[in-house]
C-alpha cells in the first residue's frame, strides 16, 4: 500500500517540539507495511525528498507560518506570515502530483490539509485527523462555511479521527442534525500516538541538582506561556503550599515576563532569567524553551506535573507524564476528566489556585522505590 500524509506540523529534528505525534502516527502506518510519504511544511519545494527512518519526507515551504508554536500564534505575532499559506498550498499540490497515485491519504488537521489540499485526491481513501486548533477554527467560522467544508469531506467519504471526544462533540453540535449524524457515523476518537526517548538518567541528574533537603518535591508545568495555559494558577498554588515545593516552568511565550514578576512578588529578584526565584515560600525556576528530550527529562524528574490549562482537548503532555510514571494534577478540560476516571494517577482540580494547592499538598514526595523513569 502506498500512503501520503499531509501536515502543517512535522519535526525538523528529534529536538524540534513540532509535530512529533504526526511522525509517530506516520511511523505506525509504515510499520503496518505501507510505503509512506510525508508532505510537510518547512524547507522548500525545491528540496529533494529526505529519509526519516522508514518515512520519505517532502518539504513544501510555508515554514514562516506553519512552525512552532503554531500558525495562529505566528500569524498574530506577524500577520505578513499569512502570505506564505498560498505558496505552501501550491507546493503541496505540486508534491502530490509528483508522487502520483496513492492508496491512502492522511490529513493532519481538517483545515487546510484535508480541505482543500487533499480533497482533490479522489482515488485515495481519505483519513482526516483533527487535533484541536482546526476544530476551533471551524467553530469560529460562519455556519455556511463550516457546513460547506464538512459537507464536502463527508460526501468525499472521508473518515475522521478526533484526538478527543470533546472535539468531536463540539463540532457535531455546531452542524445541522443530518450532517452531525453523518460525522458521528464516519468518525472515531483516538488520542495521537507519541514516542518517548529514554530520559531516566537525565531526570535523575536534574532531580539531584535541584533538591536541597529531604522531603522536598518538584512540580513541573510544561507548556507555551499563553493566557489559556493559566500558569499563574500553578505559581499561586506553589506559593500557597510553601517552601517544600520547587516549581519548574518549562516553556516560553508572551506571558513569561508577567509570570516571572508574579513569581518574584513578595521576595527579591533572583537575577537572570531561568534562575530560581522566590514565590512566597516556594521556589520557581523558568527554563525557557528546551529541546524535547530535556523538556521530557524535567517531567520525568518531577513528583507531579501541574496542568491548569482551560482549553486543551487531549493534552499530550499529560499522557507523556503518565507514561513516565509521573502523577498529574490537571483542570477539567476536553477529555481530561474522562482520562482521570480511568487513571487514578490523574487528579482533576477546579480552576483555582486553592484547589490546585490542596491537590498538590496531597501528592507525596517520590519514593526511592518508585519505578524508574524510562
Amino acid at each position: 500500500m502506498r500512503a501520503v500524509v499531509v501536515t502543517t506540523s512535522y519535526p525538523l529534528s528529534d529536538e524540534d517540539p513540532s509535530g512529533h505525534f504526526v511522525r509517530s502516527s506516520a511511523q505506525a502506518l509504515a510499520r503496518s507495511g505501507a510505503e509512506v510519504h510525508v508532505i510537510a511544511a518547512g524547507g522548500s519545494v525545491l528540496d529533494a525528498p529526505s529519509r526519516d527512518g522508514e518515512l520519505v519526507v517532502h518539504r513544501a515551504g510555508g515554514g514562516a507560518l506553519f512552525a512552532w508554536p503554531g500558525a495562529v500564534a505566528r500569524a498574530r505575532a506577524s500577520p505578513l506570515r499569512l502570505l506564505s499559506a498560498g505558496p505552501f498550498a501550491v507546493s503541496v499540490l505540486a508534491r502530490l502530483r509528483a508522487l502520483g497515485p496513492v492508496d491512502h491519504a492522511v490529513a493532519h488537521w481538517i483545515v487546510p490539509c484535508a480541505w482543500p489540499l487533499l480533497f482533490a485526491s479522489r482515488r485515495a481513501r481519505l483519513e482526516v485527523r483533527a487535533h484541536g486548533a482546526d476544530v476551533r477554527l471551524l467553530l469560529r467560522a460562519p455556519r455556511a462555511a463550516r457546513a460547506s467544508v464538512m459537507g464536502a469531506l463527508l460526501r468525499r467519504d472521508a473518515r475522521f479521527v478526533f484526538a478527543a471526544g470533546a472535539l468531536r462533540d463540539a463540532l457535531a453540535a455546531a452542524l445541522a442534525p443530518a450532517q452531525a449524524r453523518a460525522l458521528l457515523g464516519a468518525s472515531r476518537v483516538e488520542p495521537p500516538a507519541f514516542d518517548l526517548p529514554p530520559v531516566g538518567e537525565r531526570a535523575d541528574v536534574l532531580r539531584r541538582e535541584l533538591l536541597e533537603r529531604p522531603g522536598e518535591r518538584i512540580a513541573v508545568v510544561a507548556c507555551r506561556l499563553i493566557p489559556t495555559k493559566r500558569v499563574e494558577l500553578a505559581i499561586e498554588a506553589a506559593r500557597a503550599v510553601g517552601p517544600g515545593v520547587r516549581l519548574v516552568v518549562v516553556g516560553d511565550g508572551p506571558e513569561r515576563d508577567a509570570l516571572e514578576r508574579l513569581a518574584r512578588r513578595g521576595g527579591h529578584d533572583a537575577g537572570s532569567a531561568g534562575a530560581v526565584s522566590p514565590a512566597g515560600g516556594a521556589a520557581v525556576r523558568f527554563t525557557g524553551t528546551l529541546p524535547r528530550r530535556e523538556a521530557l527529562a524535567w517531567i520525568g524528574a518531577a513528583d507531579v506535573l501541574l496542568h491548569p490549562s482551560s482549553h486543551e482537548a487531549a493534552p499530550t503532555v499529560i499522557r507523556e507524564a503518565r507514561a513516565l510514571g509521573v502523577p498529574v494534577i490537571a483542570c477539567d478540560a476536553g477529555d481530561v476528566g474522562a482520562w482521570a476516571r480511568a487513571d487514578d494517577g490523574i487528579v482533576v482540580a477546579e480552576g483555582t489556585a486553592e484547589s490546585l494547592a490542596a491537590a498538590l499538598r496531597a501528592i507525596p514526595p517520590r519514593r526511592s522505590d518508585r519505578a524508574p523513569v524510562p
